[in-house]
């Protein structure tokens, strides 16, 4: 597909930028303040987020559902529903979440490990809690289930990245990475498999490096896995396939940086790099790809989208546009592929500016900087 690329000549500097493709329209605002590194899952058409932290200790108890198909207008502005907050075993930040059809054909969210405060201080754990839906307002509604198995050689984590994906005909969730602090602090690079129907944790064995803060986004069940920090940026970029035969299902995709001086497709890569950054997908003419936007890094405002088949990233419209570009980490990101919506935001911009604030993102259409000026 060819798409007409425009130029945009910036009076201010007195140079000319490409005006990339991808608008950013603002949506609904969470009505409790601004929050980051909350954990998030996706059941049917309903988002969820799960505590997180906005500066102050301890985490958020905050648990709200986003339903994108409310709020009025066209398309929807979305709502946030509240639901009843969470026990003080679950509240954390830095967790991660994921949602699986079990055995019983119910659709359940999982949120575990994370950084816990306990006696007036932080610590990382592996615990795990399922949220059944069809018990919201019970007490019923949160269970715990087993924990990442610490006599298996599994470690206590914050940062780590989450997927979920059909194995034999049955979803299976994946935990993988992070930091850890007990016994000693240092970075993971293990994967560890969830059977709900067994309530039990296997390992898998793991190709990548040590990081934390990566993210992880799936695509034709199959997950891929980039960015982080040990402590400096990790730019590999790798796919797990877990149709294949054991000891074959990593691949090693192109490196998300400027590596070879005689290559034009990486010329932009230098801005790939980044750590607590989110992952999202979304269609781009009729094919659903991964984007990744936000984290820490100096342009971490920029947003880029993966096109599997040729293994190449795109740049798109900044977040959240030209006109007012802005670098957060830890935000939320919901992707709705049966209605072809994704949304980003929240998060956390510089030391302590703690955001509300959602946008929607369109790919293949200009970025409109005038409507978004409210």
């Amino acid at each position: 597909m060819l798409i007409q690329i425009s130029i945009v000549m910036l009076s201010c500097s007195g140079t000319s930028e490409e005006q990339l493709i991808g608008d950013w329209d603002r949506r609904t605002t969470f009505d409790r303040g601004g929050i980051c590194h909350a954990a998030t899952f996706v059941i049917d058409n309903i988002g969820y987020v799960v505590s997180g932290f906005n500066g102050n200790n301890p985490p958020r108890p905050f648990f709200y559902a986003f339903d994108h198909t409310l709020g009025g207008g066209q398309p929807s502005m979305g709502e946030w529903i509240r639901l009843d907050p969470l026990r003080n075993e679950i509240v954390r930040q830095q967790a991660v979440g994921f949602s699986l059809k079990a055995g019983d054909g119910k659709d359940y969210g999982f949120v575990g490990t994370g950084w816990v405060f306990r006696n007036n201080e932080y610590e990382t754990t592996l615990d795990f809690w399922r949220y059944d839906r069809t018990k919201e307002g019970t007490d019923e509604a949160w269970e715990p289930v087993a924990p990442l198995p610490e006599e298996l050689g599994a470690l206590p984590r914050r940062g780590a990245f989450a997927f979920a994906l059909e194995v034999d005909g049955k979803m299976r969730g994946y935990v993988g990475g992070g930091y850890t602090d007990r016994p000693d602090n240092e970075y993971l690079r293990d994967l560890w498999v969830y059977d709900p129907d067994a309530d039990s944790w296997s390992r898998e064995p793991a190709s990548i490096d040590k990081r934390a803060g990566a993210v992880a986004f799936v695509l034709n069940n199959k997950a891929y896995i980039c960015n982080g920090e040990n402590p400096s940026l990790i730019n590999d970029f790798w796919v797990f396939d877990p149709s294949q035969p054991e000891g074959s299902r990593w691949e090693q995709k192109r490196t998300m940086n400027k590596v070879h001086p005689d290559d034009t497709y990486d010329e932009e890569y230098r801005t790939l790099g980044r750590s607590f950054g989110v992952a999202f997908v979304v269609q781009t003419g009729g094919i659903l790809r991964g984007h990744l936007v936000g984290g820490r890094q100096s342009s971490a405002s920029s947003c880029w989208e993966y096109d599997e088949d040729v293994d190449l990233w795109t740049q798109r419209t900044a977040f959240f546009n030209h006109m007012n570009r802005q670098n957060r980490e830890g935000m939320i990101a919901f992707s709705f592929p049966l209605t072809g919506r994704a949304f980003v935001g929240m998060g956390r911009a510089g030391v302590s500016a703690y955001l509300d604030d959602m946008w929607e993102f369109t790919p293949l259409e200009d970025d409109n900087i005038y409507r978004d000026m409210r």
